[in-house]
């Protein structure tokens, strides 16, 4: 189904964002705030669309800026989430341990993949 020579890193970033929606439905509720179904939305869409626009030359440009946007988007609200619901000090310990920086690197970690897919694109 998908190219043998990029299932791997189509795999990477579908269950990087399969973790990231289940995270996101079992801290954020629905019922807490209207805002926190569009992590659930981004999170689907990396779900079911991301793998299928990343398997063809034609789409894995715009996957890769979806991708990118979901990046964008998920660091600046999760860093907001934190500054938001900060009450110790800051310290470095403290911005390692109890912060969404571990959250924050987690969805980094998809712009590599994606970059990978698309220079296999490009060679191809």
């Amino acid at each position: 189904m998908f190219r043998k020579e990029i299932r791997n890193e189509i795999l990477a970033i579908f269950l990087i964002a399969l973790g990231g929606l289940l995270l996101h439905i079992r801290i954020h509720t629905l019922q807490a705030s209207a805002f926190n179904i569009a992590p659930r939305i981004v999170g689907i869409i990396s779900i079911i669309v991301l793998p299928f626009l990343f398997n063809s030359k034609k789409t894995a440009p715009i996957g890769y800026v979806l991708n990118l946007i979901a990046i964008i988007v998920g660091t600046i609200a999760m860093a907001d989430f934190s500054i938001d619901n900060w009450n110790e000090p800051v310290t470095v310990s403290n911005i390692i341990l109890h912060s969404t920086l571990a959250d924050i690197l987690i969805l980094l970690a998809r712009l590599p993949i994606a970059h990978s897919i698309l220079r296999y694109w490009r060679t191809a």
